[in-house]
């Protein structure tokens, strides 16, 4: 046992408890098993050391080399993930220490009986008033409180406490209920491991999980046939072909019924109809995801909606009569819109339009009632919607809500809460190693690097909305302020200039904006038409090339700064481009694995890659010469380098899925890049009562 002289603890906003190893933040607490609490206490002998591995198997695990080396890694991820559970930023008090060890970035402070007497004396010495302040705020925030519910929509209902179903390491995700209840099929993804198919008996606890899928494939989407016999899920390989299986639970016998398939994120794109007849999934079909429906009855496969270009439907959930499908539909800019496809006479009906971050959607038959996940006020929310009655009220609030899904038997939710703490790194591209860690906070995402200042441009949305920042040396700068949904900036190579996509208030495209740090100066560009996707500088920074939706067709553009023309250059669905030192364009198609090259001198376009993730679009950049994209393993996350003789090189690798996916690699100066990370990535299954 690891000895400390104190039994408390204050580190940073958190208490270390050593009596019954605790630790509590903001009243709430969350418990360590024993050796993670032995790690941390190991870790609080030692502030701002670092703590080698060696030093924590022979002193927490007692020498036991193998049984230490999986201990330490778990522990780390152990704390991680307490900390960020309490509402604290794990980076802020933890750091890897890469193949060395671990450090602990604060000092902690003992917490003695003097420390609490005398706060307990300057309690007393408050003056009385202070009293009388809280409770005229209280007053005036009830009044305030009470006027506001007045004029605005049905308040939330109070928050009930969910409860935690699944508690592994790693992710369980897409969890689907049997129709009698007692049974949960969800997707456990271990870490360095592909996702699988499980099991878990709801009613008896001792009862052991069911693997039921062990293909060296990945396999998500579980959805129960209505008499439960029987699973459809989607089934990816490891060169991102997508497939719909069906597994009889009985016989253990699996069938393939179709191919094509879109499975991105954790959305539920898979669905049993209530009477068993046909199941609804999502087709990637040439620029657009479509709703299919496979009949079991005569094996046919049929195409239902028809989104336009650039469309994606990507979840979707049946009435209780299989007379209407609720489907998803969204943009390349998260914004998403719910509507009521009829299939007895085709016809669309959009019923919820404009949410952001719509990723978890069903459908209880029992009352008719809608619910979905949405984004409220930088809070995930579930959403209810009465369908009769067509009003939409908040549900449930919770921390980073991914898929959901109703079991009508127990009359329960069920859904999935993350733990990713998204940051943004600056890296060495020779061996990878951390510059500077440039933001860190749980929502950051996608950092540009603006060589001429040495700035950072990023979204975030800690402000409620997903909004463009700054980084500079020692702040933080909003350059858009409720302007709308701001998309993935690109940054000029040579100024203070960048440009982003932005779909302002009451508009259904994006427009493309020209802005300059140096002045805070953002205006829209106006000979830009269309629905502009996504945008990048030339090298010399005249040129903007963007992928814009113009008169029903996709097509790559150039818009030059000096003369404000805009010429269009190619008329297909380029999703992302940009340019090399010989004016030649890597670009990216949608819904299609790889990068291509267009040679402008001779016309002629080949495909140089292969490996590159079609989810992973925009994680490619050129520099020195060379084009560096990202290339995901089992084991790995590799960064890949193609130089000007074709030969392709590893720069360096992280761990599986620690990288995001879209457009996560940017070019940064001096041999190296900017990485959007993923961080710790962790999730677990709750279930919360539907009254």
């Amino acid at each position: 046992m690891i000895s400390l002289p104190h039994q408390r603890y204050q580190l940073g906003q958190c208490v270390i408890n050593c009596y019954d190893m605790t630790i509590t933040a903001q009243n709430n607490t969350v418990s360590l098993p024993a050796k993670v609490f032995e790690f941390l206490k190991l870790l609080i002998q030692h502030p701002a050391q670092t703590v080698t591995k060696e030093q924590a198997i022979e002193q927490v695990w007692q020498g036991n080399i193998e049984v230490g080396k999986r201990g330490t890694g778990n522990a780390i991820w152990q704390l991680r993930k307490s900390f960020s559970e309490l509402g604290e930023q794990p980076e802020d008090y933890f750091k890897t220490v890469n193949k060395v060890g671990y450090q602990l970035l604060i000092s902690p402070t003992p917490i003695t009986s003097a420390t609490i007497k005398s706060q307990q004396k300057s309690d007393h010495k408050k003056p009385a008033f202070i009293a009388l302040t809280v409770l005229f705020i209280s007053c005036l925030a009830f009044f305030i409180n009470q006027k506001a519910t007045e004029l605005t929509a049905p308040p939330t209902r109070i928050n009930v406490a969910p409860e935690r179903i699944t508690n592994f390491e790693g992710v369980e995700e897409r969890p689907a209920i049997s129709p009698d209840g007692r049974l949960m099929a969800f997707q456990w993804r271990k870490e360095g491991a592909k996702g699988h198919l499980y099991i878990k008996d709801l009613q008896d606890e001792s009862a052991p999980l069911r693997q039921i899928s062990m293909s060296h494939d990945t396999e998500a989407v579980p959805s129960w046939s209505p008499d439960g016999q029987s699973l459809a899920y989607l089934r990816t390989t490891s060169d991102n072909q997508c497939f719909v299986h069906v597994r009889d639970l009985i016989s253990n016998q699996d069938k393939q019924l179709d191919s094509g398939c879109v499975s991105k994120g954790y959305l539920h794109s898979l669905e049993w109809s209530p009477e068993g007849s046909t199941l609804a999934y999502s087709k990637a079909v040439d620029d657009r995801s479509v709703i299919h429906l496979y009949h079991f009855n005569s094996n046919e496969v049929q195409a239902l909606t028809s989104p336009a270009p650039g469309e994606h439907d990507l979840m979707m959930t049946w009435s209780a009569d299989a007379s209407q499908l609720a489907v998803m539909r969204s943009q390349e800019n998260m914004i998403a819109k719910i509507l009521l496809y009829s299939l007895s006479d085709d016809s669309e009906t959009t019923i919820i339009s404009d949410e952001t971050l719509v990723i978890g959607l069903d459908w209880e038959h029992s009352s008719n009632q809608l619910y979905f996940t949405a984004l409220r006020e930088a809070d995930f929310v579930i959403q209810q919607y009465n369908v009769e009655s067509q009003a939409l009220t908040s549900f449930h609030q919770d921390e980073t809500i991914s898929s959901i899904t109703i079991s009508e038997t127990s009359n329960s939710l069920y859904y999935a809460r993350h733990i990713s703490q998204e940051h943004i790194t600056h890296r060495s591209l020779i061996d990878g190693s951390i510059i500077r860690q440039l933001i860190s906070s749980s929502r950051d995402l996608y950092g540009q690097y603006l060589p001429a200042t040495d700035e950072l441009l990023f979204l975030s949305n800690r402000s409620g909305d997903w909004e463009l920042w700054l980084k500079q040396q020692s702040d933080n700068i909003m350059l858009t302020d409720n302007i709308g949904m701001v998309t993935i900036p690109a940054p000029s190579p040579v100024s203070s200039l960048y440009v982003a996509p932005i779909r302002t208030k009451g508009l259904e495209y994006n427009e493309l904006y020209l802005g300059d740090t140096q002045n805070n100066s953002l205006a829209k560009i106006e000979p830009v038409k269309g629905n502009v996707r996504y945008a990048s500088f030339s090298t010399d920074g005249n040129n903007i090339y963007y992928s814009s939706f113009v008169d029903g067709d996709w097509g790559l553009y150039n818009y030059n700064l000096a003369t404000n023309k805009v010429e269009l250059l190619l008329k297909q669905n380029i999703k992302y481009a940009i340019e090399d030192d010989n004016n030649g364009l890597y670009y990216t198609l949608d819904n299609v694995s790889g990068i291509y090259y267009w040679n402008r001198q001779t016309n002629q376009h080949d495909k140089v890659n292969d490996s590159l993730r079609a989810k992973d679009w925009g994680s490619f950049f050129y520099q020195n010469n060379t084009l560096y994209f990202l290339e995901r393993s089992d084991e790995n996350d590799l960064i890949r380098a193609l130089d000007s003789q074709g030969i392709v090189t590893t720069a360096f690798k992280l761990p599986a899925m620690s990288i995001r996916n879209e457009r996560s690699l940017a070019s940064g100066k001096d041999d190296s890049l900017i990485v959007s990370m993923q961080g710790i990535n962790d999730a677990d299954i709750y279930r919360i009562p539907l009254q």
